[in-house]
């Protein structure tokens, strides 16, 4: 952090590959490996802790094709119907986008 540039250890393949893509960096497995060339960009990286988790959030990123939405609820039914609920919207517009038109009203 010294210099501008942070390490995250112990993150998931997954995540490693979302963060190369939306970065532009190249994933290394030890600083030996570590070039200037290796190196992506984010505008904004920082840790913050929500509950009993911490997370670290990347913005500002050169190609920002994906987001993650962090949904908290008191119990597991509250959390699964907020999911559905995003998802359902998600769905939505996704539909709108390939339809090319909607309907107005509910």
């Amino acid at each position: 952090a010294k210099e501008g540039i942070i390490g995250i250890r112990r993150a998931k393949r997954r995540n490693m590959e979302r963060l190369t893509l939306a970065c532009g960096g190249l994933a290394v497995n030890n600083v030996v490996e570590l070039t200037p060339d290796c190196l992506g960009f984010a505008g904004k990286v920082y840790e913050q802790v929500l509950g009993d988790n911490k997370y670290t959030f990347i913005e500002d990123v050169k190609n920002a094709f994906s987001c993650t939405i962090l949904v908290k609820g008191p119990n597991p039914h509250t959390i699964a119907q907020l999911k559905d609920a995003v998802r359902d919207g998600l769905r939505a517009v996704r539909n709108a986008i390939e339809d090319g038109a909607l309907v107005p009203g509910g």
